[in-house]
């Protein structure tokens, strides 16, 4: 227990002197004890130890891998990504050594619950063993009352008390709109919503790289670089993306959803997906009058995961003209593993990575293979855009990633971490020809506020204010087409 589960909490600690190590030293051989006192009350039953002790055993020391090889920090955040990510997305953190590992598990497992079974303690030892667990699980709890989380921030006891946190939260609350509402503009709104896509890697905002060599060359572009979500991870950014919920917001206050505002404003709302449903924001989806999602078949085998370009095939063929649109078009974006997001004409910068274990690629492998995603990216945008430019019609297309990504910040990768990388989500506007001539102050107050620092809380209120609708509690001032004094 104490190499496969407890150590990886101590690995990385930036510990300078011996006085230093003495002490965790001494704190991981305390935490040793406290776990012996849990443990063993398990073996007082034969079948609870096979079955509870193999079950926390071998969660724990999955979890410690993680922790070991990529120094995340183990958060109510990060279960609920265990919990409600799809399939495929856990297919893409597999790896040799991860395999390599989960075998070596079970080979210590085994040999745990061998030795088990062979040991016969008489009842003098077995009151010894049971006085001494008692007394090491009072000292957990003393050492708990005392300071709290001088046990629980360590694994496996930051695992399990973290998983109890997740389970007591409550779901979203929606709210009905009751009525039917009035909204004075109809109009084509097109939202894109991205994956993992952080503003600082854009070349229209001044990253050194040509990683928008399309978007860069049109006069009608427009890129927000301060946008701010303090929600690092899709199950808990894309909710608050798509309602009233504030980033500031308790997860328990209702809201309203941006689908059930719209279609009672009678839009017609489509949603055209290439990531599967999570359950945090699955009713969400459908609420939309018409619901596509892409490539099903491949949902649990991303290494064969269509690109997001077949989401612009879907678009085309359910773009419907003359009427109120609202379509959502959710990419998988710049999703880890970012060599299955781009196809091999976008392998502009190179090396890339070749393998999915992190450690094993350089920090310049997976800053290239990241920055080929938003090159990616940047050809899919002008494909829409062209796309959209066709039609003349009044219309406008938001680009809005659900949050950053951390590359190599504080040796830190990925997302699902409370890191500052990983809060400055990517955000485009583009609007056509016909929305500039009949919405001249919505582009103008655009403009204003194009340096301005917003969060993701803008998308729900600009969308109302675009469509200006009637009789409905929201905020304008949180519109980025609204102007500011």
């Amino acid at each position: 227990m104490a190499i496969f589960v407890s150590l990886p909490s101590y690995v990385h600690l930036p510990l300078a002197s011996a006085k230093e190590y003495a002490i965790y030293t001494v704190h991981f051989l305390l935490l040793q004890i406290t776990l012996y006192g849990f443990t063993y009350l398990l073996t007082l039953n034969k079948y609870l130890f096979k079955v509870g002790f193999s079950i926390l055993f071998i969660l724990s020391s999955l979890v410690s891998f993680w922790v070991y090889t990529m120094d995340i920090t183990i958060s109510v955040d990060l279960i609920q990504i265990s919990l409600e990510s799809k399939p495929d997305i856990f297919f893409d953190l597999v790896s040799t050594p991860l395999v390599l590992y989960f075998f070596l598990i079970f080979l210590v497992l085994y040999s745990i619950l061998v030795f088990q079974t062979k040991v016969h303690w008489d009842f003098k030892k077995r009151y010894k063993g049971l006085v001494f667990s008692l007394l090491a699980i009072v000292l957990f709890f003393l050492s708990e009352q005392k300071k709290y989380g001088v046990f629980k921030r360590r694994m496996p006891y930051v695992f399990f008390d973290k998983t109890k946190e997740y389970f007591n939260q409550k779901p979203i609350q929606l709210n009905e709109v009751s009525e039917n509402l009035f909204s004075k503009n109809k109009m084509n709104i097109v939202f894109v919503l991205g994956e993992s896509v952080r503003a600082k890697n854009m070349q229209l905002n001044g990253y050194p790289r040509a990683t928008n060599p399309l978007l860069s060359l049109r006069k009608d572009v427009y890129s927000l670089k301060n946008i701010y979500t303090p929600n690092t991870y899709t199950a808990k950014s894309v909710p608050q993306i798509l309602t009233s919920q504030s980033i500031n917001d308790t997860q328990d206050q209702s809201i309203y959803s941006l689908y059930s505002v719209l279609n009672k404003a009678n839009y017609n709302t489509v949603w055209i997906g290439n990531q599967t449903p999570e359950k945090s924001y699955r009713d969400l989806i459908y609420q939309n009058k018409s619901v596509s999602l892409i490539d099903v078949e491949h949902s649990v085998l991303s290494y064969h995961k269509k690109y997001d370009t077949e989401l612009i095939n879907t678009f085309k063929e359910q773009y419907q003209e003359n009427q109120a649109n609202f379509y959502t078009l959710h990419m998988i974006g710049s999703h880890w593993w970012y060599e299955s997001r781009y196809s091999e004409e976008f392998k502009k910068f190179t090396p890339v990575v070749k393998t999915k274990y992190l450690p094993s690629s350089s920090e310049e492998e997976l800053i290239n293979s990241y920055d080929n995603t938003i090159v990616y990216l940047d050809y899919f945008l002008n494909e829409m855009i062209t796309f959209l430019e066709e039609k003349e019609e009044e219309t406008i297309l938001i680009y809005l990633s659900d949050h950053g990504e951390i590359l190599g910040e504080d040796d830190k990768w990925l997302h699902g971490q409370d890191h500052e990388a990983s809060k400055n989500p990517a955000g485009i506007i583009w609007s056509s020809k016909k929305f500039k001539k009949n919405s001249p102050q919505k582009l103008d107050g655009l403009i204003q506020n194009l340096n301005r620092e917003v969060s993701t809380d803008f998308l729900y209120h600009s969308v109302l204010s675009l469509i200006e609708v009637q009789s409905f509690d929201y905020t304008p001032n949180k519109s980025i087409f609204i102007n500011k004094p």
